[in-house]
């Protein structure tokens, strides 16, 4: 005698069963929260390829994410504009040396602006590492904005 939930049916009910309940997870996030789910993928992919950029050397990609009338906070001062915070971070790292190899770890973004976010706000830790002494780390705050053509660009980057 077969015990009640072993035959072919129960089986097959078994394997799609999952599907179905992730498929009915998917279609219950509503539309506005999808559009948040993706914004912040986008956020979170502008950093990783700035962490890359930073990594290989280019500065100029790096800044790239910065809006043109960005505003960069650090323990040294306060730095005005895209090009002066490009010229600030050749000044502190001429070469590709001494940029050594960016991580950023997010540990939380926030979006506002309804179905579509506008605005986001990031807290990341940063961290250089380099082959020939100890790592520099620290924590950042970055507020974007998404610009009209959708591109998301730093508007303030508090880093310390």
């Amino acid at each position: 005698m077969r015990r009640a939930g072993t035959g072919p049916f129960h089986t097959h009910l078994r394997k799609i069963c999952p599907l179905f309940v992730g498929l009915l997870w998917a279609l219950s996030i509503p539309p506005d929260a999808q559009g948040a789910v993706a914004a912040g993928e986008e956020v979170e992919t502008l950093l990783a390829e700035q962490a890359a950029a930073w990594s290989r050397g280019d500065v100029e990609a790096f800044c790239s994410a910065y809006a043109e009338d960005v505003v960069f906070v650090s323990p040294s001062g306060l730095t005005r504009g895209r090009q002066q915070v490009v010229d600030r971070y050749k000044r502190r790292y001429p070469d590709r040396a001494a940029m050594g190899t960016l991580t950023l770890e997010v540990e939380e973004v926030r979006l506002a602006g309804g179905e579509e976010p506008r605005a986001a706000s990031v807290v990341a830790r940063w961290r250089l590492s380099y082959p020939d002494r100890e790592p520099l780390a620290g924590l950042t705050l970055l507020v974007l904005h998404r610009d009209g053509d959708g591109t998301w660009k730093i508007v303030q980057d508090a880093s310390m």
